[in-house]
């Protein structure tokens, strides 16, 4: 029976290139990953000559994808990287170089976010699919997903008087900078029977989130929403973002207008067709939609529209505007309601559930489901980032496709032999010759039109 020697030997010669496998996945995302534009991005973040030199932009946007990959926090970040050799492979630090610590990193995003770097980068990889081939923009999916914050409802306080949102966070300073005092704890209070609303309460911990909850017979959650605009075909993610769950940013239609404008204009791509379900089907979303010139596979609220019609003639200029409006709008209900018969609806819509699958692949492996951090603008972070995870991971797989085997369709393969159709015609009427006493005709054979000859 053999036995390990628990000392070991003094000294251990070792390279990270031979630890990484080849295959490795890491490995095949070092090659997609491009950021040589991060430097010069964050350049003016770092002044020159003043202070103590400051963390590698390249290596912390190296940790900070790889967090987002496999769904580790900043600490955790931290301790994986110190003994995993394929992290320090992809973060390019060997051995004996230490790990860049937590609060580094803190501040390091700080900077990204006044600089937009993770836009920069989303947009980049967005267009990099569409470079090679895997993202066409023609036809897309919309949807949002409920994201709830981290704020606990202990946090909850009552206002007097309903607060901007500006005043909502000078009061949460105020308040967080005071001492807890023994009457103003939450931690034993009983809530139960109390009414909580966004009108009347705020979150002390983080005043950008509201109550809300997805249907009904479900509980209210300190929340946000989470946009996302993806390819059909692909799932590639084209847009996102983050907003209130309340107001009128936060409607569903309108964000998903914002995200169309925002990848049009970055991209040069106009799609075709917009595929969303009945929270997309609102008459201002359906008149701007066709106003693009986009398609809205999308069911309206109030089913078949009913042409508008008036007793009288406007004489006033205002109201004729407001009549040629609810025109405009009819005729935009009337062509989705026109369009929902289509054979391209109906295959639009049996595919609208891969956003769903996006959205459950974000909570379930890149940590989606609840926020990181505090704050409207680092929740947009986490989106934009999560985003990115996800669209590495399709470019990836896309990019190291195995071939298939034997010959391509439509590709001829040099060692096949060439077809005879007189040497087939031969064999097989050789064959009913000796079952029926047939015999092929030699003189139809060479006229290039073979018949058989019964004797």
């Amino acid at each position: 029976m053999g036995k390990v020697d628990a000392q070991g030997s003094l000294v251990q010669l070792v390279s990270l290139e031979q630890l990484v496998p080849p295959e490795h996945f890491l490995r095949q995302l070092d090659a997609v990953l491009d950021l040589g534009f991060v430097p010069g991005l964050l350049q003016k973040a770092y002044p020159s000559g003043l202070g103590h030199p400051g963390v590698d932009p390249v290596l912390a946007v190296r940790m900070i994808v790889l967090s987002y990959l496999y769904d580790l926090s900043d600490v955790r970040l931290c301790e994986e990287i110190h003994f995993h050799a394929g992290y320090r492979w992809f973060c390019r630090l060997d051995f004996h170089r230490p790990v860049p610590d937590r609060t580094t990193l803190v501040k390091f995003r700080k900077r990204c976010r006044k600089h937009k770097l993770w836009e920069t980068l989303f947009h980049r990889i967005v267009s990099q699919c569409g470079n090679v081939g895997l993202l066409s923009g023609k036809h897309l999916i919309a949807d949002s997903t409920q994201v709830q914050a981290n704020a606990s409802i202990k946090s909850v306080r009552e206002i007097q008087a309903k607060l901007t949102e500006s005043a909502d966070r000078l009061c949460a300073e105020k308040q967080t900078a005071k001492k807890p005092n023994n009457d103003d704890d939450h931690h034993h209070t009983d809530f139960h029977g109390k009414r909580f609303t966004n009108e009347t309460h705020r979150s002390t911990t983080d005043p950008d989130a509201r109550f809300y909850r997805k249907n009904k017979g479900k509980e209210s959650k300190l929340s946000f929403k989470v946009h996302d605009l993806a390819d059909t075909k692909s799932r590639v993610i084209v847009a996102s973002s983050a907003t209130g769950v309340s107001g009128d940013e936060a409607r569903d239609g309108a964000q998903a207008l914002i995200l169309l404008k925002q990848f049009s204009q970055k991209h040069g791509i106009n799609p075709k067709t917009l595929c969303a379900d009945t929270m997309y089907g609102s008459t201002e979303t359906i008149t701007e939609l066709t106003n693009l010139g986009i398609q809205p596979h999308i069911p309206l609220h109030r089913g078949k529209p009913e042409m508008p019609r008036w007793k009288n003639r406007a004489h006033l200029l205002d109201r004729a505007h407001k009549r040629a409006l609810k025109l405009k709008q009819f005729r935009s209900l009337n062509l989705a309601w026109e369009l929902s018969n289509t054979s391209g609806y109906k295959i639009s819509y049996r595919l609208r559930h891969r956003i769903e699958h996006l959205f459950g692949e974000a909570k379930q492996s890149h940590g989606l489901r609840k926020a990181r951090y505090r704050g409207l603008e680092k929740m947009n972070e986490q989106a934009i980032l999560t985003a990115i995870a996800q669209n590495l991971k399709r470019l990836v797989k896309f990019l190291n496709k195995r071939p298939t085997h034997g010959p391509t369709k439509g590709v001829l393969c040099s060692n096949r032999p060439n077809f005879d159709p007189f040497s087939v015609f031969w064999t097989f009427s050789r064959l009913i010759s000796s079952w029926f006493g047939v015999v092929p005709s030699l003189s139809s054979i060479q006229s290039g039109k073979p018949t058989l000859q019964i004797h």
